[in-house]
């Protein structure tokens, strides 16, 4: 299957260079800017690649909860180094670098070292798409929340750090919270943290609607093609603040802000009691449904549950395209084999002309003929040609 690709991508991963990560000792790899395949069996290393592309954009795991796990058995240190290209960089090419012993982490842009991770982001931009990201579908609120909130941190460095203090913000109203349980509570300060906590909810709940009055439609046509126009996929907001956001976008925005000073004061007494704030962005939702069958979380098939997934991810390359101009990298890891070969073909016929793809599977007979694919075997910590 040939696919004609369009030349619109401007960010490329050109190299890679692994020392003692997971399962690689030394490894260097030069990548097409179309489409990279890396077959093998399982447990050879393929996933790891693809984590150590997401690190060297988003500066951690999609899969680890520490770094000590991503260094290499009895050693004491990793390092992964990519030579990219793209007009977000100073230099052509670029660099990036993470070096990591397990608890510190240091990250270096052209050998210069970045004063914080989140100056990463939003660099090297990239959407991975994994069998766990049914998830976002049937699973808890924080999984959806976390997919737009990673997708809009590599699109706005605004939106990165209102996230970052509205977070913040939270962590110590909540230890205040639990600090004034059996006590006279201390109104000033309760007002004080109020006033913080609505400012940076307002505006993190401004960015999600914007992003979101984006992502919608295209994940509503994303999710026709693969389904074959049987069904479509509405995506909406879902907040107790804002009953009616789904209909209305940026009109809730503007009013998050007031609707969350009133809940507030409408929570105090139980909020109060159980030391947490119960109400604001970190509680809302995305809402995924289909007309005449509901909301996907509750009655969505296995195969429902995929092609949502799928639209939702494609979709969100689509957004990050439109709001920074750049398409970012697409990691696809072992997705083929979770699909029929109706919805695979509409997969690859998609994906494979838009943006720098890497892809594994353990079934490379599909790439082969291919003429945009670059092949790669992965065995035993090894890639080769």
């Amino acid at each position: 299957m040939a696919t004609q690709f369009r030349e619109c991508h401007s960010l490329i991963l050109k190299k890679i260079e692994l020392r003692n990560f997971r399962n690689y000792a030394r490894q260097s790899s030069e990548f097409s800017e179309r489409v990279n395949i890396f077959s093998g069996a399982n447990a050879q290393g393929k996933t790891n690649l693809l984590e150590a592309i997401y690190l060297l954009a988003l500066g951690k795991s999609f899969r680890a909860g520490h770094d000590r796990e991503l260094v290499r058995h009895d050693c004491q240190a990793f390092s992964v180094q990519g030579m990219l290209t793209g007009d977000v960089f100073p230099v052509q090419p670029s660099t990036i670098t993470i070096n990591s012993d397990g608890s510190r982490k240091k990250i270096f842009l052209n050998g210069t070292p970045l004063r914080k991770q989140t100056d990463l982001v939003g660099m090297a931009k990239v959407v991975l798409f994994a069998p766990e990201d049914l998830q976002i579908v049937k699973s808890a609120p924080s999984f959806r929340r976390q997919f737009l909130d990673i997708g809009l941190a590599q699109c706005s460095s605004i939106y990165r750090d209102d996230l970052y203090r509205y977070t913040a913000v939270l962590t110590q109203r909540n230890r205040f919270l639990k600090d004034q349980i059996g006590k006279r509570v201390d109104r000033n300060e309760l007002a004080a943290w109020n006033d913080q906590l609505i400012k940076y909810a307002n505006r993190v709940a401004a960015g999600r609607y914007h992003g979101l009055a984006i992502l919608a439609p295209i994940a509503s046509r994303y999710h026709a093609m693969v389904s074959n126009q049987r069904e479509e996929l509405h995506v909406s907001y879902k907040s107790a603040l804002n009953p009616a956001s789904k209909s209305s976008l940026e009109p809730a925005a503007e009013t998050y802000g007031h609707a969350l000073a009133a809940k507030l004061h409408e929570l105090e007494y139980a909020e109060l009691a159980r030391g947490l704030t119960l109400a604001g962005p970190h509680r809302d939702d995305l809402m995924l449904t289909i007309p005449d069958q509901g909301e996907l979380r509750v009655y969505a098939s296995q195969g429902q549950s995929r092609t949502a997934a799928l639209a939702l991810k494609m979709a969100l390359v689509e957004l990050i395209k439109e709001m920074t101009g750049d398409y970012p990298l697409l990691l696809l890891d072992d997705v083929l084999s979770e699909f029929d070969n109706e919805r695979k073909s509409a997969l690859l016929e998609t994906v494979m002309g838009i943006t720098q793809t890497f892809i594994t599977t353990t079934d490379p007979e599909r790439f082969s003929d291919n003429p945009d694919c670059k092949m790669f075997r992965v065995e035993g910590g090894a890639i080769q040609e």
